[in-house]
């Protein structure tokens, strides 16, 4: 009988282990670089309080941080807190809006005070390169 089945079957399995260490990587972390950013975000100099910053990069990696009460942001993403190196469009996206009952009895949506232009990555003109350092990233909104 042949050895040829087993002989194939170890080395399927061999490659199969050094394929899964590859992917998971030795050690501890992700082995990504990245770089913590925070930053508040304001219009008419008062915080916006509740809705996401969003950061997209070219590649498609994305990450997104809730607005605090204070209008401060933190970005974390799988890799820990922060996000990867790399140039970086950013939007203002408001919370989910409500519906509430007008005069009439028609569902009315609550006004957001995140201008449309913030909310498109094409349009809101927000962009940032991250590198080794941590940094602070605020945005003003304006009309």
């Amino acid at each position: 009988m042949s050895n040829y089945p087993k002989k194939s079957l170890r080395r399927l399995a061999i490659l199969a282990g050094v394929v899964a260490l590859f992917l998971t990587g030795c050690g501890s972390g992700s082995g990504v670089p990245i770089a913590a950013v925070r930053g508040k975000v304001t219009r008419n100099n008062q915080p916006i309080t509740e809705g996401l910053v969003c950061f997209m990069s070219e590649n498609g990696f994305g990450a997104t941080a809730p607005l605090q009460p204070d209008g401060s942001y933190q970005l974390h993403s799988q890799h820990g807190a922060g996000i990867p190196h790399g140039a970086y469009k950013v939007i203002v996206q408001p919370p989910e809006l409500e519906f509430v009952e007008s005069e009439q009895n028609a569902p009315k949506a609550q006004k957001s005070n995140i201008p449309l232009k913030y909310q498109d990555f094409g349009t809101s003109g927000l962009e940032l390169v991250i590198g080794d350092s941590a940094l602070t990233f605020d945005i003003q909104l304006t009309p």
